[in-house]
C-alpha cells in the first residue's frame, strides 16, 4: 500500500507584499536615521541665533530634538506596522483585506513622519492598493462525465 500525502499550496499576492515590505522597510531605516539624528546631533548644534518660545525655559537643542525624535518615533510605529502587514500578509492570505488596509492607512500615516524619504511611503501606498485589488484564483472547475 502506497501513502501518497497531497500538498496544497496556498495563493498570496506575492508582488503587492514584497512592494509593502520594501516601503515599510524604507520607512523604518529612515526613521531609524532621523531618530538616531534627533539623539545625536540636534542636542550639540550651536542654537546662538534661536529664539526660544515664550514660557520655553529648557535649552534650544532638546526642544528641536524632542520636535524631531518624536516625529521620528511616530513613523518608524508606522513603518513597523507596514511591515508587519506585509510580513503576516504571507502567513496569512485569507485575511487580505485587514492586511491590506493597514498597509494602506499606516503608509499614508508614515507622510507625518519623514515617509522614507517619500519612496517608502508610495511604495506601501501602492502595495496597499495591489493588495485589496487582488483575488486569489478561482480552483478549476471539476467536471464528471457520464
Amino acid at each position: 500500500m502506497k501513502m501518497v500525502q497531497k500538498t496544497t499550496i496556498v495563493e498570496y499576492p506575492n508582488v503587492p507584499s514584497i512592494l509593502a515590505l520594501v516601503g515599510g522597510a524604507l520607512i523604518v531605516l529612515v526613521d531609524v536615521f532621523l531618530l538616531a539624528i534627533a539623539i545625536v546631533v540636534l542636542p550639540h548644534l550651536n542654537y546662538a541665533n534661536f529664539t526660544s518660545p515664550r514660557g520655553y525655559t529648557g535649552s534650544p537643542g532638546s526642544l528641536a530634538s524632542g520636535f524631531v525624535s518624536a516625529i521620528a518615533i511616530f513613523g518608524l510605529i508606522c513603518g513597523i506596522i507596514v511591515l508587519l502587514s506585509s510580513v503576516m500578509l504571507r502567513f496569512m492570505p485569507a485575511q487580505r483585506q485587514t492586511w491590506g488596509i493597514l498597509t494602506l492607512v499606516f503608509s499614508i500615516l508614515s507622510f507625518f513622519g519623514s515617509g522614507g524619504f517619500i519612496v517608502g511611503a508610495v511604495l506601501g501606498i501602492i502595495g496597499g492598493v495591489l493588495i485589496l485589488r487582488w483575488k486569489p484564483t478561482p480552483p478549476p472547475a471539476t467536471t464528471t462525465s457520464q
